[in-house]
């Protein structure tokens, strides 16, 4: 992997990101990984009590990479699998991981509003070759994810022909004192609906929209979540991801930005009460290791 210019000097000032917030253990730690698939989206995400969800899968291209990655973990069984919305860049991996029949896959979801391109075609021909279907995961809905609390705050289950990043499904998960705003791809004019589905937007680590696009992460989104962390799921592309805007407005709002295309996979590790942020960066695997 090629490292950006001045990356090395970065991850030495980013080896340890804590956060403590309380002087109690929570039973387990748990894992959530925004694994490098290049340009898309994909978290794994570990309960740390064999409870296993993956958040979207990249390109096909990266399909491979995931199931390796995924299978690095120990991980053999997900007991979820979700499409946040019907691109390709977040269902492609999806695709290879469904056929594959290296890693077990419990039970599928998605937004509730099928896409219209062969790719979701091809996702929904392998979801239904495992013998399952495809459940949607709709505002309101709050649940229990292993020692996860979800709720669910996009899509509402009204929309009409909607356009799929702006009903992407959108998550905050909680984990003791520590929460985790996953947005998928929406952009501002839905980030301006989330504070009235829910009284508190507050979240440690935003996974940000739209892999850094300058529609999304807008600064009154970012005053209504108020993150200690950015983390931004991108690769090489033409469509200027991330905008200088967005990473101007996360600075300015006090987050720190972590890329996967500079740092690799990025792992957040929690107790509930505190957490630290891993780059799977492999010029420095010695320090992160020790670390």
């Amino acid at each position: 992997m090629r490292v950006h210019p001045g990356v090395l000097v970065t991850l030495l000032a980013l080896l340890l990101v804590a956060a403590p917030t309380g002087s109690a253990e929570a039973p387990a730690e748990v894992t959530f990984t925004f694994v490098d698939v290049g340009q898309g989206d994909a978290t794994l995400i570990r309960d740390g009590a064999g409870f296993d969800v993956l958040i979207d899968g990249g390109n096909k291209s990266a399909g491979e990479v995931l199931i390796e990655y995924i299978q690095s973990e120990g991980v053999d069984d997900l007991e979820m699998v979700i499409a946040t919305h019907a691109d390709r860049d977040h269902i492609g991996g999806l695709i290879v991981l469904l056929e594959s029949d290296e890693v077990l896959v419990e039970g599928v979801y998605f937004n509730g509003y099928p896409g219209d391109t062969l790719t979701w075609q091809e996702f929904e021909a392998a979801v239904i070759a495992e013998g399952l279907l495809l459940s949607p995961l709709q505002y309101p809905l709050i649940q229990t994810w292993g020692q996860f609390d979800v709720e669910v705050l996009n899509p509402p289950g009204s929309l009409v022909d909607p356009d799929q990043n702006k009903a992407s499904i959108v998550l905050i998960i909680d984990y003791a004192q520590i929460s985790v705003i996953l947005p998928g791809d929406i952009d501002s004019s839905v980030e301006q609906l989330l504070p009235g589905r829910k009284t508190s937007l507050q979240a440690e680590i935003l996974k940000v929209a739209h892999h850094g696009s300058k529609s999304s992460t807008s600064t009154a989104f970012l005053a209504d979540v108020q993150p200690e962390q950015g983390i931004i799921s991108v690769g090489q592309n033409a469509y200027g991801h991330p905008a200088e805007e967005t990473l101007e407005r996360l600075t300015q709002a006090g987050a720190r930005a972590w890329r996967t295309d500079m740092l690799g996979s990025i792992t957040l590790i929690s107790d509930g009460f505190s957490y630290h942020l891993l780059p799977r960066t492999v010029f420095l695997p010695l320090l992160f290791t020790l670390y």
